[in-house]
């Protein structure tokens, strides 16, 4: 039996991307030593995978260590999933990791007695001491950046300091999984963005520190996915690829000369975009990026720091789509200081980038704990299930259990909040009557782009 079963969380979909994240982990934890299971939630076959008994059935007899890594929608799921296996198997010992617990890890393992330890952060370095203490019997309180339980007491250890280079980690082993059973593979050439869009809470999860590699070492990497794995289809999936112009050529012309032969897309900020690097990326491959526009207001976007304006929008959606298949334009609306006319100049510019030939996403901002808008307005956000993007996730007539839970603790589940804004009520009813969804509008296409981790849009 493995040492540890390590479970992706993600519910399943039509679109289904491997777990890049337990790939790393599961490399790091076979250099040290420890053989670990990786199952991925995506493929649960059951009808009502929301139902926590669904989750606790996914994870029967794996190893006696459990690590779920999980987004903030999915924690009251892991709650409670967690206190069935734990009722199941009292020995069995309960790791959380991910964006979802790392901004609550102490007031979960308080929360909810099941777990056992939260990671808070990277998880690669920490994940691989904390089971070497476990399995000697030891007190994990020297490992830096996790909240542990022990012998009932709760305590969280100092912050641990970003890994320095990729290039320090083993590579995920995609042997490990069926590439053909994705649509889309994931890959990652760096970790974190440095910029402060005050509603994204991915930036400060990696401390607003953008942390690269050698172009040679991803290129690499990246050629041993296509060539050994086998993989078609690959999304770039740092938080902005294209944060150095210079890079982003070097990688270009390194896939040519490679004659590594496959699509790829990736995340982009329309104020580091131009024709030249778009022309370049699209002869290498490029087939798809995906633009967080954000607003159609350009008052709304100094507001969110987003650094751009509409006109520049306008220019880098049309020249992208001259030369990529698939340009997402993603939109947030509800924003504290969003007025009832800001959200309709957001709404006629989705529209007319619509008419371009983008695809559009539209998303209801929301209180994430590392964001900004969450400190700023934390004591002002509500919970009201038919408005609750995220409760979404939960169907059937059975999640009163989950309202519930959410209504108790909003400082725990904030996503499922909303923000303060003006006119709620009447934005919301604008967006029906204009035939878009209050929560999320997207166009489907045959090669999508995978949704953004929590709020990076």
């Amino acid at each position: 039996m493995a040492d540890i079963t390590l479970i992706n969380t993600v519910l399943p979909s039509d679109v289904k991307v491997p777990p890049q994240g337990l790939l790393y982990l599961s490399a790091a934890l076979a250099e040290a030593g420890f053989s670990a299971e990786i199952r991925d939630y995506q493929f649960c076959a059951d009808p009502a995978p929301w139902r926590p008994e669904t989750l606790a059935d996914f994870a029967k007899d794996g190893a006696d260590v459990v690590g779920f890594s999980c987004m903030s929608y999915a924690l009251p799921l892991v709650i409670r999933a967690a206190e069935l296996i734990k009722a199941r198997a009292p020995d069995t010992r309960i790791i959380l990791g991910g964006i979802g617990p790392s901004p609550v890890a102490r007031e979960l393992l308080d929360y909810c007695g099941a777990f056992d330890a939260i990671v808070v952060g990277e998880g690669e370095r920490t994940l691989v001491e904390l089971m070497q203490r476990l399995t000697a019997g030891r007190e994990p309180g020297d490992v830096a950046g996790i909240a542990y339980r022990w012998n009932g007491r709760v305590t969280q250890t100092p912050k641990r300091a970003r890994i320095p280079s990729m290039v320090d980690l083993p590579a995920p082993d995609y042997s490990r999984l069926d590439l053909g059973r994705y649509r889309i593979v994931d890959s990652q050439y760096a970790r974190g963005c440095p910029y402060s869009c005050t509603f994204c809470d991915i930036a400060p999860f990696w401390d607003r520190l953008n942390t690269r590699r050698p172009m040679t070492h991803y290129l690499d990497e990246l050629e041993r996915l296509v060539k050994r794995h086998g993989a078609r289809d690959v999304f770039i999936v740092d938080d902005t690829f294209v944060l150095s112009r210079k890079v982003v050529m070097e990688f270009c012309h390194g896939i040519k000369a490679r004659g590594i032969d496959f699509n790829w897309g990736c995340y982009a900020r329309v104020d580091l975009m131009d024709e030249e690097l778009i022309a370049t990326m699209a002869d290498a491959g490029c087939t798809k990026v995906f633009y967080g526009v954000e607003s159609g207001s350009d008052r709304v976007l100094t507001e969110v720091v987003k650094e751009t304006d509409t006109d520049t929008v306008s220019r880098i959606v049309e020249t992208s789509l001259k030369h990529f298949d698939f340009v997402t334009a993603s939109f947030v609306w509800g924003f504290p200081n969003e007025t009832y006319e800001d959200l309709q100049d957001t709404c006629f510019f989705l529209i007319y980038l619509t008419s371009l030939g983008a695809s559009p996403q539209l998303n209801l901002a929301l209180p994430y704990r590392y964001s900004q808008l969450y400190t700023q307005y934390k004591d002002q956000i509500t919970f009201d299930p038919q408005y609750s993007s995220q409760l979404q996730f939960y169907r059937g007539q059975d999640n009163r259990w989950a309202e519930t839970m959410i209504a108790e603790r909003p400082d725990l589940f904030s996503c499922f909040y909303q923000l303060p804004t003006p006119d709620f009520d009447r934005k919301w009813d604008y967006l029906q009557a204009s035939g878009l969804s209050p929560h999320l509008l997207q166009h489907a296409y045959d090669h999508p782009i995978p949704q953004p981790v929590e709020a990076v849009a």
